[in-house]
């Protein structure tokens, strides 16, 4: 075979393997960028839930802004555990997609506060869920307090 053509044959070679191997390099790395945005995601709606379970520990009539136990307008924003959660936990996360759910079964000293956030995380990569089955992911985080005041 002519050198020449050897060289060509080479350089078509090396081009097929550059094209497969980027499609799976591609893949790897927007399967990261989304395990990424998930965990990033994740710490946001930990933050918020920590961020509601305190503010009911010190102030257990205040879940949303339309408590019935409280007096009238004690507990508007940005004075409830709703408002708190959701700010805290930043504005990257879509809080329409959010279900806060607020456990206070007795409001007294020593009683324990419960803050759960349930979000559907819809990924970006339009082929990681076919190959996963997955989509959206389900994150739930809770959080829990001690009342310490009345």
């Amino acid at each position: 075979m002519n050198p020449m053509n050897r060289r060509l044959l080479e350089k078509g070679q090396s081009m097929v393997e550059f094209s497969l191997g980027l499609v799976v390099l591609l893949l790897v790395l927007c399967g990261l960028l989304d395990l990424g945005r998930v965990y990033f995601t994740f710490v946001a709606l930990e933050d918020g839930a920590g961020e509601g379970a305190l503010y009911l520990s010190l102030h257990p009539k205040c879940i949303t802004k339309d408590s019935v136990t409280a007096t009238p307008h004690e507990c508007d924003n940005p004075n409830n555990a709703e408002f708190r959660a959701k700010n805290a936990g930043g504005y990257e996360v879509d809080w329409n997609r959010a279900k806060l759910t607020f456990s206070v079964p007795a409001a007294s000293v020593g009683e324990p506060v419960k803050v759960t956030v349930d979000y559907s995380y819809p990924l970006l990569t339009p082929i990681i869920p076919r190959i996963t089955g997955v989509n959206p992911i389900k994150l739930t985080v809770s959080a829990s307090q001690i009342i310490i005041t009345e």
